[in-house]
């Protein structure tokens, strides 16, 4: 059935080289939206169903055999742009140029090059504009061009991605795939530019939405990238003031009375954005945290170690007390 399979995802070779299909190279577009075509129901965009992770890898490999033959990345990006964007496209055609993308962006030029190919917007579009799997996968598109990308970012920024992806945040229903990927896309848009992290926490109700995200009633991974921006914002020295790392030792307290239902991870990061905020606004922190801290490092004693837990927990929570116990 895999070789049934693999034979529509190849294209017929080529009888020398030709302008127009050689960017392509190896990947036939038909057969690729032939097998997307099936995570369909032809009802719906709402509809569009998500490839279990077998058919995805074996999607993924598929691609890698083909991509092995391409020349010119950016001109295959091109032609997933035109696809996305074209009159008569459809849910077939969109993910299967978005699946095409994602692989393009393992190349640091394409992501580079994004918006000098007229690609970001478009691709913004579809997030603004399509609901179900096509925002999802688009959403995660975004966050993996913007991340570490300081040109992508301010054309991001340009083009309105901050309030778009925070309009994403607010209005999605909480614990949602949707309101997690725009959180995430919004956090890649404006980390480590300190100009946008402010313009976010002060014009655009970042400060608000941040404490928002960290409701107990939030997804936990959510609530764990809120609070790992949270850490970020302190730690560049430019952004985070008292008064909004005030606000958000208030939201954290409650979490860290509930740490123990909570992996490692999770607990290490809620503890030091709690040291975090604490060292920023020792003055104005709210007693409940130091409260929580003292309860949680109470509760710990003589727990049983855990496999990989190195203690990172417990000295961030001792560090938040003596943060907030001054000099």
């Amino acid at each position: 059935l895999k070789q049934a399979r693999a034979h529509h995802l190849r294209a017929p070779s080529l009888p020398g080289p030709h302008p127009a299909r050689r960017a392509m190279a190896n990947i036939n577009w038909p057969g690729l939206m032939a097998w997307s075509t099936q995570y369909h129901d032809g009802t719906a965009p709402s509809n569009f169903q998500v490839m279990s992770q077998e058919d995805r890898e074996f999607l993924e490999k598929a691609l890698e055999e083909a991509f092995g033959q391409i020349e010119d990345p950016n001109k295959v990006l091109m032609e997933c742009i035109d696809k996305v964007r074209a009159e008569d496209r459809t849910d077939e055609s969109i993910v299967t140029a978005l699946e095409v993308i994602d692989r393009l962006c393992d190349d640091p030029d394409v992501a580079r090059n994004i918006e000098k190919l007229d690609g970001l917007q478009p691709l913004l579009d579809l997030a603004r504009d399509r609901g179900g799997s096509i925002r999802s996968r688009t959403l995660e598109i975004l966050a993996l061009l913007f991340s570490n990308n300081p040109n992508i970012q301010e054309a991001g920024v340009k083009r309105g991605a901050m309030r778009m992806f925070r309009d994403l945040t607010q209005e999605s229903p909480r614990g949602s795939d949707d309101r997690s990927k725009a959180f995430r896309a919004l956090v890649a848009l404006v980390r480590q530019l300190p100009a946008h992290e402010a313009a976010l926490l002060r014009s655009e109700g970042g400060d608000a939405l941040l404490v928002d995200l960290l409701d107990p009633a939030e997804d936990a991974r959510t609530r764990e990238k809120a609070a790992s921006f949270i850490v970020s914002l302190a730690c560049n020295g430019e952004t985070l003031q008292p008064e909004e790392a005030a606000a958000f030792a208030a939201a954290l307290a409650p979490l860290l009375l509930a740490l123990g239902d909570e992996g490692i991870q999770y607990r290490e990061t809620l503890s030091a954005c709690a040291l975090e905020v604490a060292r920023v606004a020792r003055a104005q922190c709210p007693a409940a945290l130091a409260d929580a801290a003292q309860a949680r490092l109470k509760a710990r004693e003589g727990a049983p170690p855990e496999e990989g837990d190195d203690g990172n927990e417990e000295a961030a929570l001792k560090a938040c007390l003596d943060a907030l116990r001054g000099p």
